[in-house]
């Protein structure tokens, strides 16, 4: 099939590329999305890796008008409601209760500088205000806004609004398949965990406010994934120093590796959680910072308030469907068929790897990257001229599949990805379709570029 643009002449929508068109959805169901020139666009990465139980799910749609015409707007500041109160208990019950607290906002960006700013508090209401440094890696990514891009590693984002950026420590990625260390999973020795001791060191102890990674990468890295015992060392360096430490779980949380959230597949609980995407499944604006209770008691029994918010964080009706979505989950047993769809997923992608290109596979559940390379034995990137994961994107919409896409894994300056996040309801008939589509796509891009 040939996705046809829509023939209007001019917008006034100042969107991300300004100078080329793109569809125009104009419905959407289970995982397809329609478009106005009567296109079927299987939905392979969930918008931005958001929707997680699908398009056009009428119980999520009822639960927001029916709250709407309850209340459709109450200040936090000022008010509670019932739903606000059942939302935080359900996202609790989903951590076990290792968290046991929550403060909703409105995306993922609000989600990590909430939990920085949570950090900053605990640390002034527990004695130790000269703690304000926070730590990350290079090739994350935690958010557009300009407290949540100081923190991004994902050099691309940064670079026209560098300026503007707060200056904070950046670590070496864990990043298997190109180790800055020149290490190898079989030989490892936990340098990029060691790396964040040495940085707490350097900077002095008692400026280290917190650490804040992602337990599996998202568009900078397209699903890469630390050894197994990593954040089980870097919870103790962290326990060691007083650092808090801040799991950025926008993309991978609320069931899209195959568990609740991804640090359970480590068995090692952070102090904070940054949550958006997952939450609402992409039916409402909504994030959260998901707080231990030794945070949350910290700050209570000193000031006894947290002093940040947005006018429509912590609503009503982003409440009412943070609800239903985690009872529709629930119901429909939607995380653990994540975690079966993924393995099958896991093996169809496996039957990409005779592609001369494709270097590396990765990733968990329904959240899967692949990288491409020129030579596979050196692992030599492509031509950043050929925009080669960009005219996979391209293609693969032509052909009816939508994938996200990404570039600048190798210290940003080269490095082709695209990354997979299907709903969790996606069939096994549905993934066969995709990979068909994604193989047949590679075909045509590769022998462009002559490979």
């Amino acid at each position: 099939m040939e996705i046809v643009m829509s023939n209007e002449k001019q917008s006034n929508v100042l969107g991300y590329f300004l100078n080329r068109e793109t569809p125009h959805i104009v419905n959407a169901n289970g995982v397809y999305l329609y478009d106005d020139q009567g296109n079927r666009i299987l939905d392979a990465s969930g918008g931005a890796i958001v929707c997680s139980i699908g398009h056009g799910v009428e119980e999520i749609v009822e639960a927001a008008a029916d709250q709407m015409k309850k209340a459709a707007f109450v200040f936090r500041r000022a008010f509670r409601t019932p739903e606000l109160e059942m939302a935080a208990t359900k996202v609790c019950e989903t951590t076990n209760w290792d968290m046991e607290r929550i403060f909703f906002v409105s995306g993922g960006s609000e989600a990590t500088e909430t939990a920085v700013k949570l950090a900053r508090k605990y640390h002034i209401e527990n004695g130790n205000p000269s703690k304000f440094r926070v730590i990350s890696r290079w090739q994350s990514y935690h958010g557009s806004t300009f407290g949540a891009l100081s923190w991004t590693g994902f050099t691309s984002r940064r670079a026209d609004f560098t300026p503007y950026l707060k200056d904070f420590v950046h670590l070496p990625p864990t990043y298997c398949y190109r180790c800055w260390w020149g290490q190898t999973p079989e030989s490892c020795s936990q340098e990029c965990a060691q790396a964040l001791e040495n940085e707490i060191l350097c900077l002095g102890p008692e400026t280290v406010a917190a650490y804040i990674a992602e337990p599996v990468s998202g568009h900078a890295l397209a699903a890469a994934c630390p050894p197994d015992e990593h954040f089980k060392r870097i919870r103790e360096i962290c326990d060691r120093y007083d650092v808090v430490m801040i799991l950025d779980e926008v993309m991978c949380g609320v069931g899209r590796t195959g568990k609740w959230y991804a640090y359970q597949h480590h068995d090692s609980a952070p102090d904070i959680i940054a949550l958006a995407k997952g939450l609402s499944g992409g039916y409402y604006p909504v994030g959260a910072a998901a707080v231990r209770a030794k945070i949350f008691d910290t700050i209570s029994k000193g000031s006894g308030i947290f002093g940040s918010g947005h006018t429509y964080a912590g609503g009503p009706v982003a409440a009412a469907v943070t609800c239903r979505v985690i009872d529709y989950l629930k119901e429909n047993r939607l995380v653990e068929r994540c975690a079966q769809m993924g393995r099958y997923l896991a093996e169809k992608l496996e039957t990409l790897r005779s592609h001369p290109t494709v270097g590396d596979i990765r990733g968990k559940g329904l959240q899967r990257g692949i990288e491409f390379v020129k030579d596979k034995q050196t692992r030599e990137p492509l031509n950043p001229e050929l925009h080669f994961s960009q005219q996979i994107q391209d293609e693969a919409l032509c052909r009816g599949v939508h994938i996200e896409s990404s570039f600048g894994c190798d210290r940003g300056q080269a490095g082709d990805l695209i990354l997979f996040g299907p709903p969790y309801i996606i069939t096994r008939t549905q993934i066969d379709e995709m990979i068909d589509i994604i193989d047949e796509t590679l075909s045509v891009v590769e022998q462009r570029a002559g490979y």
